[in-house]
């Protein structure tokens, strides 16, 4: 699984807007907590607002929020629109050695592993909500592994 900056940064900078509740941030208040530029985190917002996830304030105390209570904010829906995926559904296209396409498309072994990670996966990022994240590490990762270890 591979997390890109695009991914990280986004979800690092609604993570601000969770903390901040009801009050707008500006992208620059963003940026200066993250260490980032000002473009980037427009950017990102941009499409995390396109997406529904964040709305922004216009005025002299505009900036961006959160659309709606970060508990019915989960974690997938920050990083679909930013990108990510965790599975490319044509996998099986890429890699066909030498040949047109691979040789174990009707039969495969392998494909089931795979498809029952992405499930794993976007399972746990569709049932974590932005709360969530506000936690200390410790503790997310007790609840977490005691959601997660009947699997």
């Amino acid at each position: 699984m591979r997390i890109t900056k695009q991914e990280e940064y986004g979800i690092r900078s609604v993570l601000h807007l969770v903390e901040t509740s009801d009050i707008p941030l500006t992208t620059q208040e963003i940026a200066a907590k993250e260490g980032l530029s000002v473009e980037y985190v427009t950017k990102l917002l941009i499409m995390l607002r396109r997406a529904g996830v964040v709305k922004s304030v216009r005025g002299v105390k505009g900036g961006y929020l959160l659309s709606r209570e970060p508990e019915k904010i989960m974690v997938g829906q920050v990083m679909r629109p930013l990108g990510w995926s965790f599975l490319d559904e044509s996998i099986c296209q890429h890699y066909p050695g030498k040949l047109e396409s691979c040789i174990h498309l009707g039969g495969c072994g392998i494909r089931p592993i795979w498809v029952t990670a992405a499930k794993m996966v976007y399972q746990l990022l569709d049932s974590t909500n932005l709360r969530q994240l506000l936690k200390e590490e410790t503790e997310l990762m007790q609840e977490l592994n005691i959601r997660y270890s009947s699997h």
